[in-house]
């Protein structure tokens, strides 16, 4: 039993070691084959990754670059030429000339970015690169774009039409434009598509009684002038005769004469040249003058002194009409209450008549003073009253007409100063330079902001 479980067991054992040996070698093998396997299909998946990995970095890079290429700010093509232009055996001064003008060409594409970085980069090179460039074209000629602009510029400025190709010599420029209007056969053009009314729109006859209301009642020729700024059909309809005619009438009364009797070629350079007073505005003469204080009781030495100023004002209207007044307050709070013709008499405005004859205004003003008179008729005094009487103090100046460098008529100067308080004493004043200073003119654009009335023509 023994030995046959021995043989047994090594026959068995033989053959079980052969059949284990077998068995033990496939489990190995299969277990190399699929490690193998799995590192194969990591290696396969690396492969992969990085594939997909520089597929992506390669898309990004051409985005990247794209979106380099439509930037305005290319960086690509300001680095190469700045390279360039380093690796050029240049002086310093060349080098930072040619980067300056690089930052130029920059700036005029747009390009402010690229521009900043060259020219950071020239001024530290040679910080006078400016002046040194400047220097150097300083006197050239400028480019054809350069003198075809100009040209054009001047053209403009000048008026040229290229309509107009027959020019006149010794033609003036209202002859000029009138000719031209009536050969296109139209005053004003519209410049622009407007969905509104437009001012090419009305006839000629309308537009002559806009600009009457531009002038006004208040005769602002300024105004007038203003518009004929505008365009060409404008400036010929600002020129029409009638218009100014009616001005000089207004302004000197229907005794005023013809241009041709003055020695004036129109009847607008007669507005102009001949002495006039302004009407938008007011006459201003600022007075100063040193008054003495009196003495301190505590202190017999010390007396002070007084620096006093006051304004005299004259507010002119076309009818005859003059206002004054005298007041110790400054101008932009004073020519509001000149605006009207009706005043307040609390302010101690006085309004009076003048009249011009040739250069020299002609004043009167008259101010109703009351004089308290006390009857002493009664033996009592208490009983005695006072009797209020009115009384008419009468002021006449007489002003002469001057021009302050190219201002016309804006400086009036005094000639004769005259006050009554009654019918047959007049007094003089004496009319020294620092108590009657001249007046000056100072426009006020809030009277003539608005009109009630057009100028109305004359027979």
């Amino acid at each position: 039993m023994a030995s046959v479980s021995n043989t047994g067991g090594g026959a068995g054992s033989g053959s079980g070691s052969d059949c284990d040996g077998d068995e033990q070698e496939d489990p190995s093998s299969s277990k190399q084959t699929v490690s193998e396997t799995k590192l194969l299909l990591e290696r396969v998946n690396l492969d992969d990754g990085k594939n997909n990995i520089e597929d992506e970095l390669e898309v990004f890079r051409q985005q990247w670059q794209r979106e380099l290429e439509s930037s305005p700010y290319k960086g690509g093509q300001a680095s190469v030429k700045s390279e360039q232009i380093r690796k050029e055996p240049l002086t310093d001064e060349e080098q930072a000339k040619k980067l300056f003008l690089l930052g130029v060409e920059f700036e005029r594409n747009g390009k402010l970015y690229e521009a900043i970085q060259h020219y950071k980069r020239a001024i530290q090179i040679l910080p006078d690169v400016e002046s040194r460039l400047y220097e150097e074209t300083d006197g050239r000629p400028d480019p054809p774009e350069a003198e075809s602009e100009m040209e054009e510029v001047s053209r403009v400025e000048n008026n040229e039409d290229t309509d107009d190709e027959d020019v006149i010599e010794g033609e003036d420029l209202l002859s000029r434009l009138q000719r031209i209007m009536a050969k296109k056969g139209y005053l004003v053009e519209m410049a622009h598509p407007a969905k509104g009314g437009h001012i090419s729109w009305l006839p000629y006859e309308v537009i002559q009684l806009v600009l009457r209301w531009v002038v006004g009642a208040e005769l602002d020729g300024a105004s007038l002038e203003r518009v004929a700024a505008v365009c060409r059909g404008l400036y010929v309809a600002a020129r029409e005769p009638d218009i100014w005619r009616c001005l000089c009438v207004k302004t000197w009364g229907i005794e005023c004469g013809t241009p041709r009797v003055h020695g004036y070629p129109t009847w607008r350079q007669m507005y102009i040249e001949r002495a006039r007073l302004n009407l938008n505005g007011v006459y201003i003469s600022k007075t100063t003058y040193v008054r003495h204080g009196e003495n301190n009781f505590q202190d017999q030495f010390y007396r002070p002194w007084y620096l006093v100023d006051y304004y005299r004002y004259l507010r002119f209207f076309p009818e005859g009409l003059v206002l004054m007044w005298t007041t110790a307050d400054e101008p932009a709070s004073c020519v509001g209450h000149l605006k009207h013709r009706d005043t307040k008499n609390s302010l101690g405005i006085l309004s009076g008549h003048y009249r011009l004859v040739g250069d020299t205004v002609a004043i009167v003003i008259k101010k109703a003073c009351e004089k308290r008179v006390s009857q002493a008729s009664t033996r009592y005094r208490s009983r005695r009253k006072e009797v209020v009487e009115q009384q008419e103090q009468i002021f006449h100046l007489d002003l002469e007409l001057g021009s302050v460098r190219s201002r016309r008529n804006s400086k009036l100067v005094w000639r004769r100063y005259l006050a009554t308080t009654g019918r047959d004493h007049w007094t003089s004043f004496d009319l020294l330079p620092n108590k009657f200073p001249p007046f000056t003119f100072s426009r006020v654009r809030a009277f003539t902001a608005d009109t009630a009335a057009p100028l109305m023509g004359t027979t």
